[in-house]
């Protein structure tokens, strides 16, 4: 794994992800049952762009997503108080071998990682009454230990309004991370042959 050191948000964390398929869009490539997802060729289309052209796709912010990163550090806080961890803050990780990356919210000791949600009300007491991973993470959560090689990962949803938050363990689902492995290769093979058809000059 590679790790480049920067602040997340910040333009060297958008040119270390150019090209890159990163964690939290792996829902785009592979499904939660492990299949090759039909938003896929988008994806693929948009980070072959941003290489080809040298420019990051523009990002969509709405009020709801700009409330969580601006929760984010107070969330971090809490968890660290309320389990007794020491998170390390770290900006963007690579795999070497698959050119896949993810932005932990945390690294804790050396085997496991954090997963930071600050969502509206109405979804993070949805979250409370299931009690478990939500459904939409599973490919993030997953591919974060895919990246870093970690045995664990804690799913953390906040809201300061509410007296209980929830934490979920994540092991690592091998079976899981072997289909999106390989439909990770797939993407990052299909980005490069469309990068090497289509760039000015090559």
């Amino acid at each position: 794994m590679i790790i480049v050191d920067c602040e997340q948000g910040s333009d060297e964390w958008f040119k270390a992800r150019m090209g890159v398929p990163s964690a939290s869009n792996f829902s785009k490539i592979c499904t939660t049952l492990g299949k090759w997802s039909a938003s896929a060729d988008a994806y693929i289309n948009e980070l072959a762009s941003e290489v080809i052209t040298g420019q990051r796709s523009q990002g969509f912010t709405n009020d709801a997503m700009q409330r969580g990163i601006d929760l984010e550090p107070q969330a971090r806080k809490n968890f660290e108080f309320m389990y007794d961890h020491k998170v390390e803050e770290i900006g963007f990780c690579i795999h070497e071998e698959l050119g896949v990356g993810c932005s932990p919210d945390g690294l804790i000791d050396n085997f496991m990682g954090l997963e930071i949600k600050c969502p509206l009300a109405h979804t993070h007491l949805s979250y409370l009454k299931k009690g478990m991973l939500p459904s939409k993470y599973i490919q993030q959560v997953q591919g974060s230990l895919l990246v870093t090689e970690r045995g664990c990962w804690h799913f953390y949803s906040y809201h300061p309004d509410f007296g209980e938050q929830l934490m979920i363990t994540v092991q690592r689902d091998e079976k899981f991370i072997e289909l999106l492995s390989g439909h990770l290769k797939r993407a990052t093979d299909e980005v490069g042959e469309c990068v090497e058809k289509f760039k000015k000059g090559e």
